[in-house]
């Protein structure tokens, strides 16, 4: 698979008070084309940071990240985030808020319209694309956000805790479906997040990170995504491996 990221011995320090704090250390990681990466970890221990670093609004202090081979030195469109907070526009409808980066980027209404209704189509809003935010639940939020950075057809799509803030039988929902959109759009998709079953049960690959000298201390390859997208029903969670990992995994944050 060919490597977009590559993430080299990167460091990223806050200055609080004329006191210094390492936020992230020595992350050495490549990701690739079409992976699903989950950083696991607990509150604290520098994921977003190191998110907001492969997204360009943070420059390390140490080490480089590299997007095809290029240092990253700001944000671009190659790269989008989704965050847990939805960020949207109140005051627009949801077509709006999905279609500003095509709009901006002086795409036709013609283009527009045909962006619109795709990724409100993935996302299962096509009936709301007339609808005010504000009327909108927590979870058809988000699927909005979603559907906006799809809309700007990054290389790679950045997502901080996106279902941290959901019940979790929304929360469930949309896992299934962002697992869904990464395979029919053959997505790169590096996910924050503190749970492990979510980790488990939608990456591809999985970092665990922790506060310390070397802030990842493993790395999985995971296959529960590719057969959950097979068999949707499957109950991985009760086999005896997917316990042991989580098991192994919770003790590794608990050192």
């Amino acid at each position: 698979m060919e490597t977009l990221l590559k993430i080299k011995n990167v460091g990223v320090d806050y200055d609080l008070d004329d006191d210094i704090i390492g936020a992230i250390n020595n992350v050495s990681l490549d990701i690739h084309e079409n992976e699903f990466v989950c950083i696991l970890g607990p509150s604290g221990c520098g994921k977003s940071t190191l998110l907001k670093a492969i997204a360009g609004f943070l420059i390390p202090n140490e080490g480089e990240i590299l997007m095809n081979g290029k240092k990253i030195e700001g944000p671009d469109q190659s790269r989008g985030v989704v965050f847990q907070e939805t960020n949207l526009f109140p005051w627009f409808d949801v077509k709006k808020n999905v279609t500003m980066g095509p709009r901006l980027a002086h795409k036709s209404e013609e283009e527009i319209n045909l962006i619109c209704d795709k990724f409100l189509e993935q996302v299962e809003l096509e009936e709301y694309k007339d609808s005010k935010v504000f009327e909108l639940s927590g979870g058809q939020k988000q699927r909005v956000a979603i559907a906006r950075t799809l809309a700007n057809n990054p290389q790679v799509i950045l997502m901080d805790e996106p279902f941290g803030a959901l019940d979790s039988f929304t929360r469930k929902k949309m896992q299934t479906m962002i697992r869904t959109l990464w395979e029919k759009n053959n997505s790169t998709i590096f996910f924050v997040t503190h749970d492990i079953d979510e980790a488990l049960l939608l990456g591809t690959k999985i970092y665990v990170m922790r506060r310390g000298e070397q802030s990842i201390v493993k790395d999985y390859d995971i296959d529960y995504t590719n057969r959950l997208l097979l068999n949707p029903k499957e109950h991985v969670v009760d086999e005896k491996i997917f316990i042991k990992l989580k098991e192994e995994i919770l003790s590794l944050l608990e050192e």
